[in-house]
């Protein structure tokens, strides 16, 4: 599969997630749901394993590999979906932008990767201002929001992390390998979750709350993440957050049209102030190395 393909792929599915999870979490018990999806993604995914050629690797470093991902898979979607009963699906996506940050961060601790610049400082300055910008928005937010933009940072952290630790593990597994072998580690702990916290659910989901979860089990949990552990596998962990520069405005749009929630100027602006603060994160060390390559030329 191109890179190119697989990358739109995982900006389709991360832009209509949040909306997806939102759907699923109101309509049925957040855990259970969470669990539902990675359920039906890893059913899928053993039997198409077995139709590749392809063998589950059990040594030590594949597990290391595997509950790297599971950190994303379970703490990034359980934390979500626990966030998506306070906030509106376009705000968790936009909260879901500063994955690349906090990717860089993650990135300079354990991949011994280049410290961060004036120029990164300055963007994780604006991109923090404009989450404050956007989040301080009552008429936006329904009461208690405060406690879904923490829980949802927890989230977003949980994922970046996820991401960076993959990558140092350097197992070298098949993206579907990789997938399946997070899903298997993180079922274990779905289970836990929706026994404690949920309960055991009294009725099937049915109707929108059913169509959401089996969405995101097959595209939210298979094969998006099957895109984006190879994308992964070929790109460094903020590149492929880069999708969270696109994605926020997509789930926004869908946010509002499908499920009626309110995009004020405030948020707007926080979202602009986010997206201009990634853009210098991630772009300005570059551009100024341009720039200045170019004043050398010409002098």
């Amino acid at each position: 599969m191109p890179v190119l393909v697989a990358y739109c792929v995982v900006l389709m599915v991360w832009s209509t997630t949040p909306l997806a999870i939102s759907w699923s979490a109101s309509g049925w018990l957040p855990a259970w749901s969470a669990m539902g999806r990675m359920l039906i993604a890893a059913c899928i995914g053993y039997p198409l394993l077995r139709v590749m050629g392809l063998k589950m690797d059990f040594s030590v470093a594949a597990m290391r590999s595997y509950i790297a991902a599971a950190l994303g898979i379970w703490g990034g979607m359980y934390f979500a979906y626990i966030a998506a009963g306070w906030l509106p699906s376009g705000i968790m996506s936009l909260l879901f932008g500063l994955a690349p940050l906090l990717s860089g961060l993650y990135a300079r601790w354990w991949l011994k990767s280049a410290p961060l610049d004036k120029l990164q400082w300055l963007g994780f300055a604006l991109a923090l201002g404009g989450l404050a910008v956007a989040v301080s928005d009552s008429l936006a937010l329904p009461p208690g929001s405060w406690k879904g933009v923490l829980t949802m940072l927890l989230a977003v952290n949980c994922f970046a992390a996820s991401g960076v630790l993959v990558q140092r593990e350097r197992a070298g597994l098949h993206p579907l390998v990789q997938t399946e072998g997070a899903l298997l580690v993180s079922l274990p702990l779905y289970f836990i979750c929706a026994l404690v916290v949920d309960g055991v659910p009294a009725a099937l989901p049915v109707g929108r709350p059913l169509g959401a979860i089996l969405y995101l089990g097959v595209f939210g949990s298979l094969i998006g993440y099957l895109c984006y552990y190879f994308v992964l596998s070929r790109l460094s962990a903020s590149t492929v957050a880069l999708a969270t520069l696109i994605t926020p405005i997509f789930a926004m749009s869908l946010g509002a049209t499908l499920n009626g929630e309110l995009i004020s100027s405030r948020v707007l602006s926080g979202a602009l102030l986010i997206v201009v603060g990634l853009c210098a994160y991630l772009f300005g060390p570059q551009w100024r190395s341009r720039l200045q390559g170019g004043r050398i030329t010409r002098s």
